[in-house]
């Protein structure tokens, strides 16, 4: 475990959210429930999206009809900052595509800092690419105090070829019914420069193929799609992260592997000698 009063004895979570759809739609759910519930723990929360709402968007993502066409961190900033009283933040203007984006989503709460309260950046990236990963990870190696959690699921197995379910093989039926389910969560942790717990690039690498950025990607790549339950999978582990955070503002684990499927869930825990 770390305990971050360790380092400060005063902490307002400042949590940017990049990624509004299935696991990050889920996570703020919880989160805003959450920030709503520990009234007496300073918290922010900045939603960053652009994409708009999709009717495939309503099978597993938490939309309603009356969504479409609008952007997915508008409609959540404003749907829970109302539900709760809170006041969250969103930016819809466009892809974060640059360590600068990131920093300017991280300089928004000049008017909650009080004097002698740390500012604990929380960055959760909620996307599924890797470019969009790969900047979430530069910033990272570039601040010298930031908690990472990054949040992926595997995506499910559909058959090469334009044939129907009826026409694939019994393997590859097999395949697509246990696909989709597993998923991971890594959590790291730069203290004073240092590295107390690796980020997702050194636990799982980023895949460097994977180079477009998302505002070029549209069209590019087959959709590949996901199951709601693994969505949901990650956003409960990622809310139960930020949940031990306002509640003893410790840090347990490096990384969760889980199966929504099996409902295995295999945390890697945090070195005691942290």
């Amino acid at each position: 475990m770390i305990n971050l009063l360790k380092y400060h004895k005063q902490i307002l979570y400042y949590i940017v959210m990049v990624g509004c759809g299935g696991n990050g739609g889920y996570a703020v759910q919880r989160i805003t429930k959450m920030m709503h519930a520990f009234t007496h723990v300073p918290s922010y929360l900045m939603l960053a999206d652009p994409d708009q709402i999709e009717e495939k968007n309503l099978l597993r993502q938490p939309f309603v009809k009356q969504d479409l066409a609008k952007k997915k961190s508008e409609v959540l900033a404003n749907r829970y900052g109302a539900t709760y009283g809170l006041r969250i933040g969103s930016y819809s203007d466009s892809y974060i595509e640059s360590v600068e984006q990131l920093e300017n989503l991280f300089n928004q709460t000049d008017y909650m800092h009080k004097q002698g309260q740390h500012i604990q950046k929380v960055l959760i990236g909620a996307v599924d690419n890797g470019f969009s990963r790969k900047i979430m990870d530069d910033y990272f190696q570039k601040s010298d105090d930031i908690i990472y959690i990054d949040a992926g699921i595997e995506g499910v197995y559909v058959p090469s070829g334009d044939r129907s379910p009826e026409e694939w093989t019994a393997d590859e039926q097999q395949e697509h019914i246990e696909s989709g389910y597993s998923g991971q969560v890594v959590i790291g942790l730069k203290k004073n420069g240092k590295v107390l717990l690796p980020p997702l690039n050194e636990v799982y690498p980023i895949d460097v193929k994977d180079a477009i950025p998302p505002s070029h990607n549209c069209g590019l790549e087959p959709y590949q799609p996901q199951r709601m339950i693994a969505n949901e999978n990650a956003a409960l582990q990622i809310s139960t992260i930020v949940n031990e955070l306002f509640s003893s503002n410790s840090i347990l684990v490096n990384v969760v592997n889980f199966n929504a499927r099996t409902m295995l869930s295999r945390p890697t825990y945090v070195d005691e000698t942290k």
